[in-house]
């Protein structure tokens, strides 16, 4: 009779460790200070890298884009294509095709990771863990809460602690892919919201598709 009380002993200890690893209150206190500084921004320029790997295939690519944020809106350039958001609407503009398409966002996604809301992700659904750290630069680990909900393991976010600012962020796939962003160039401004705002006069040749 003392293997049954073994297991039930295991799991309460499994359990008590899982509990330990969700409550790290230095992670939460610097994730709130880097959701403090963003916010206090009215419109952020990002220049970023983006990478994609995968040993198992052979896979390896990189590219370079730019983002402009301002709460919900958004202006993106990636990958020969551009996108800008007013928050609800997202026009994606193909240059070489001469087409612009309309679409919604959908806001009833809390999972999805959209340009507007990948710099404050971690906000809902994470368990968070302190992981290692160099100079002013601190990797914080999340771990899905539900992870039979999505198709990565974790997301690291290295931060820097003196500007409460992202500098990368790395997803780790379930199927061994590997993706990250690494943000070089941050800088705060101002913008009117016309700035997000579709200008159709601007593209008198596009064919506009309207997904709505």
């Amino acid at each position: 009779m003392k293997t049954p009380l073994l297991i039930v002993s295991l799991l309460a200890f499994q359990i008590l460790s899982f509990a330990q690893i969700s409550n790290d209150p230095e992670a939460k206190l610097l994730l709130d200070k880097v959701s403090e500084t963003t916010d206090a921004m009215d419109a952020i320029q990002i220049i970023f890298e983006y990478k994609l790997s995968n040993k198992a295939e052979g896979i390896e690519d990189s590219s370079n884009g730019e983002l402009t944020l301002k709460k919900e809106q958004y202006l993106l350039s990636f990958m020969g294509m551009e996108q800008m958001s007013d928050g609800e609407n997202v026009w994606t503009i193909l240059a070489d095709d001469e087409e612009v398409q309309i679409s919604e966002i959908d806001l009833e996604d809390e999972n999805a990771l959209t340009p507007s809301n990948f710099l404050k992700m971690y906000e809902k659904g994470f368990i968070y863990q302190f992981m290692g750290k160099s100079g002013n630069l601190q990797v914080i680990e999340l771990i899905p809460e539900n992870p039979d909900e999505v198709d990565y393991i974790k997301i690291e976010l290295l931060i820097d602690v003196a500007l409460h600012q992202i500098k990368s962020i790395k997803q780790f796939g379930k199927n061994a892919t590997e993706t990250a962003y690494i943000l070089h160039k941050f800088v705060p401004g101002i913008l009117p919201d016309n700035a997000f705002e579709f200008d159709e006069t601007k593209y008198p040749d596009f064919d506009i598709i309207d997904l709505r």
